[in-house]
């Protein structure tokens, strides 16, 4: 057997494996709240906004629909110097929607300050309580998401709990469930990493974690030289430091974020989301990010391999069919999670159009900077 065609097995069956490993490791049976959380802790919620005029009324009133005791909890919206008069809409909405008794506040960064991990350290500098939950505001959640939070604390404590992200409902084209399996294969590896004891991804459009730990893991986080990616360096962080990290599986604490507008803004999205893997500084991730890259591009030219290595062709069928079934089952498992299964029907399709897309955005991340979102103008 060629050397290639033998490199390209073990790198593929390499993968195949660990895929099945994370599938394996994903929480089955989530623990489910009752109507009331026993021993409620108090938490503050950090909202990041930049350019978010649009989605505020939805979070917003998402947020006033909890149904966790309001007198424990605190919302800071931190405006980094948004141009479509953001502010202006929360100042609106919070006098027209909030209850009274709730604690609703919008805070503006300084001149001197920008970027979404500023954003979040600046609003974690003004938080009153110790426990902190992290939403991004293009998103919306159920009206049991604080409660589902606290009470996965209350009963497997940890220092950071990361959360199911998946995409709401839009025009349901293609290009729509495309990114939601997409993201959902990233969120059932990050659970799965999670389940097996070490943490390889998460995302920050759900995390919950003390603000103790954000406060130790700054010397990990290149706040100055890379703007956002506060959800991995805090994960990496924690990691470093020994803490222990969970992983909810609990649907009543799925958030969901906006669909992407087009292609085009997709593609933005993961050559964005590519371009700090590098900087992550840990053994295991870029050695997960390597294997997936190589798995991707070896089954992108596979066309080339079956016509260079004829006789071999049971075999690489035989792999491609392995990695093909082992992706599908991590979907099906977190797919179900989520309640999205629905969308495995076009899982052919959107598998043929992801290696293309991958590349795409890998060669991107590579060439590109992390830009957390660009000015209007």
């Amino acid at each position: 057997m060629a050397l290639p065609l033998l490199l390209f097995l073990l790198i593929s069956y390499a993968y195949s494996l660990l895929i099945l490993l994370f599938h394996l490791e994903i929480e089955k049976e989530p623990d489910k709240p009752g109507d009331e959380v026993k021993n409620p802790q108090p938490l503050s919620v950090i909202i990041p906004v930049r350019n978010e005029s649009e989605h505020l009324p939805g979070l917003l009133d998402d947020l006033v629909k909890q149904s966790y005791p309001g007198e424990l909890w605190e919302v800071i919206f931190v405006d980094d110097h948004s141009e479509d008069g953001s502010v202006s809409v929360l100042e609106a909405l919070l006098q027209s929607r909030v209850p009274e008794g709730r604690y609703f506040y919008v805070l503006s960064l300084p001149a001197e300050k920008s970027g979404k991990k500023a954003a979040l350290s600046f609003g974690i500098d003004h938080a009153k309580h110790k426990r902190i939950i992290q939403v991004d505001a293009d998103c919306n959640l159920g009206p049991r998401f604080l409660a589902s939070h606290i009470f996965f604390q209350n009963q497997h404590p940890s220092d950071l709990t990361a959360g199911l992200v998946s995409t709401g409902k839009g025009k349901g084209n293609f290009l729509e469930i495309f990114e939601r399996l997409d993201l959902l294969s990233l969120i059932g590896v990050a659970a799965g990493s999670f389940g097996a004891g070490r943490p390889m991804m998460c995302s920050g459009a759900n995390l919950s974690y003390s603000r103790e730990l954000y406060q130790e893991t700054r010397s990990f986080d290149p706040e100055h030289t890379i703007p956002s990616g506060d959800d991995m360096f805090l994960m990496i962080g924690a990691r470093k430091l020994g803490r222990k990290l969970t992983f909810t599986t609990n649907r009543d604490s799925l958030v969901l974020t906006r669909p992407a507008k087009n292609f085009r803004s997709l593609l933005a999205q993961r050559i964005r989301w590519g371009s700090k893997s590098r900087r992550y500084g840990m053994i295991d991730i870029q050695f997960l990010a390597i294997l997936v890259s190589l798995t991707n591009l070896s089954v992108f030219l596979m066309p080339l391999w079956m016509i260079i290595y004829t006789e071999w062709w049971p075999w690489l069928a035989g792999a491609l069919l392995f990695k093909t079934l082992a992706d599908f089952l991590l979907l099906h498992r977190i797919t179900g999670l989520t309640g999205q299964r629905s969308d495995l029907r076009l899982f052919i399709p959107v598998t043929l159009c992801y290696y293309p897309f991958f590349l795409i955005s890998v060669i991107g991340g590579l060439l590109g900077k992390s830009e957390w979102k660009r000015s209007l103008k």
